[in-house]
């Protein structure tokens, strides 16, 4: 064993490829060739004495002895990166680059207000900002592509850690002519004569919706199904089809009103997340502080709402 010839380059390249499971997607994320990767794993396994990976397939698995490795690193790599960039900055602001990951309503009423409110306080901090389906918010925080989401808390993975933000209760959506002849507590039996619009069956929100129908034993006339929020936003403007979707997303909205949908499963708790052996930064900490006090206000504003449409 000889640990005094192991660098922070060689556990950077490790980390890369425990994360992302094989040598082409960790080549790609380090700039690096395949052949120049491969050499280095084979480098540190030699420097420990032991094997870090075992192939299966074409995925690279941790071994034991691997994964224990990882648990121990990847928190004080994080503190090493962070503490070089401070030094750099003798001020107490925020530097570095911030990755985030949001599914599209929580991308744009929580995320991006968050993220333009750090950018205001934190000259020196740089942001990237994804809207990608919960799925891939999921890989990029497990593979370290993200550093903090904002999701459904329904995908409950044990390797997250999990901060709640706001809950909603779904809704059904239209022009004020169609929504105020709604009855005050409204169910899915109550919307089974009209045409809808929902988000398609790969959304959380429509399984929800699915499964609280089939409770209820009733069908739904669905007559359009669309990828985003903002469509079916639009779809409701039109006064076509009344839209089943998130209460959040119209808060700003002064054209449409909304009424919530009583159903035990028809709920979804807003929460931010990362990987549980994740460093968590100065930049995580400032976006977990800022999220939760624009959710706060977002809540009060839902309130406001409700009891004066």
């Amino acid at each position: 064993m000889n640990i005094k010839q192991i660098d922070l380059r060689l556990l950077r390249s490790f980390l890369t490829v425990a994360r992302t499971g094989n040598f082409v997607r960790a080549s790609e994320a380090l700039s690096i060739t395949q052949s120049a990767l491969s050499q280095q794993m084979k480098e540190l396994a030699g420097h420990l004495d032991l094997p870090l990976f075992e192939k299966r397939g074409r995925s690279l698995i941790l071994t034991k002895f691997g994964n224990g490795l990882l648990l121990k690193i990847e928190p004080l790599l994080g503190q090493i990166e962070e503490a070089l960039m401070q030094s750099l900055d003798d001020s107490r602001n925020i530097i570095g680059t911030l990755r985030v990951g949001a599914t599209n309503t929580y991308s744009k009423t929580i995320a991006l207000p968050t993220c333009m409110e750090l950018l205001k306080e934190y000259p020196s901090l740089k942001i990237e900002l994804q809207e990608l389906p919960a799925q891939k918010v999921l890989t990029g925080l497990m593979e370290g592509t993200i550093d903090v989401a904002i999701i459904p808390q329904d995908y409950q993975f044990p390797d997250l850690e999990w901060k709640s933000l706001i809950t909603e209760q779904f809704s059904v959506i239209g022009n004020s002519k169609v929504i105020d002849k709604l009855p005050k507590n409204i169910s899915l039996k109550n919307l089974a004569k009209y045409e809808l619009a929902t988000l398609n069956r790969q959304f959380l929100m429509r399984q929800k919706i699915d499964a609280q129908a089939r409770k209820e034993n009733i069908s739904l006339d669905i007559r359009m199904e669309v990828s985003s929020m903002g469509d079916l936003l639009e779809i409701a403007k039109s006064g076509q089809l009344l839209a089943l979707g998130s209460s959040i997303a119209l808060l700003k909205d002064k054209q449409l009103r909304s009424k919530e949908i009583k159903g035990e499963l028809l709920i979804r708790t807003a929460a931010v997340c990362w990987r549980k052996t994740k460093f968590v930064n100065s930049a995580m900490m400032a976006f977990q502080e800022k999220a939760q006090e624009i959710s706060s206000s977002l809540e009060s504003e839902m309130k406001k709402r409700k009891h004066h449409p």
